[in-house]
């Protein structure tokens, strides 16, 4: 079985278009608030397979409708989450050995997210502005963020356009900006910086996966939930209200790490497709 892919909520994510079902609902981005309201009924580590929808997403890497594969894992820090990733990785590669594939055996590159930037940029992600980011890429890179983007926003460009294109063989990115936390916790490192506690896999330059530390606070939860509607208003995006099932159950959430990967995207790093649609 699967969670429903109707939800009275969508999620107010402020880059995702949610696609509404007349008045019936929405239907999910992911299945991860109906499979948190799950775990925090019945703490055990659950996994599902089931189509996501997104809208506004046609192109090379995007597809409107797609197959995910998402699971949590109780009592896990990400550490383990990635040890976990990457034996399953490893399982699938072997299984598929006899089609013509280019298998994941191991995740042998891992950064955090300051190394990446220092190491191409020669900047901390952590303490720079937006307009010593805006000066690292073209004008054309940011020329579609407008006096409201955040600086989340301009990091997110510069990395999709400086740093993401390298990142061809395997590689988990890590600690990213605290700025970019959607349902992660957040931490303070030694070294002072804030961050959001949780990795990305990348394969030939596109994102696979998506994990977090899983937030099992409901104030925090309602914070985010605001700020983002306030940043869809800004950008002239509809509001999305609460989704008051998981706000209800969220402070029972157990501690545990969570794990979203792309299946139609996995299958195109396993197969060395160019374009999703081939999938």
């Amino acid at each position: 079985m699967t969670t429903a892919t109707l939800r009275s909520a969508g999620s107010s994510e402020v880059h995702l278009e949610n696609i509404q079902v007349g008045r019936q609902g929405y239907l999910q981005t992911s299945p991860e608030y109906a499979m948190k309201c799950l775990l925090a009924k019945h703490p055990l580590s659950i996994f599902q397979i089931c189509p996501a929808y997104r809208g506004g997403e046609i192109g090379r890497r995007h597809q409107m409708e797609f197959q995910m594969l998402e699971w949590y894992r109780c009592g896990y820090s990400l550490a383990e989450l990635m040890s976990d990733l990457q034996a399953m990785l490893k399982h699938v590669s072997a299984q598929m050995a006899e089609y013509n594939i280019q298998p994941i055996i191991r995740i042998n590159e891992r950064y955090s997210y300051r190394e990446l930037f220092e190491k191409h940029l020669k900047v901390n992600p952590h303490s720079v502005d937006v307009t010593v980011l805006a000066g690292l890429v073209s004008p054309e890179i940011t020329a579609h963020l407008d006096e409201h983007a955040t600086l989340g926003d301009y990091l997110d460009a510069v990395f999709s356009d400086a740093i993401e294109p390298r990142l061809l063989a395997p590689t988990i990115v890590y600690d990213f900006p605290a700025c970019q936390a959607a349902l992660a916790e957040t931490k303070q490192l030694k070294n002072g910086d804030l961050v959001s506690d949780r990795f990305e896999l990348y394969v030939g330059g596109i994102e696979i996966a998506n994990a977090y530390q899983e937030l099992g606070d409901g104030q925090e939860l309602i914070r985010r939930f605001a700020s983002n509607n306030r940043q869809r208003q800004l950008s002239g995006k509809p509001i999305i209200e609460d989704d008051m099932e998981l706000l209800a159950v969220i402070d029972d959430l157990p501690k545990c790490a969570g794990i979203a990967l792309g299946i139609d995207r996995l299958t195109m790093a396993l197969r060395g497709l160019e374009d999703i649609a081939a999938v």
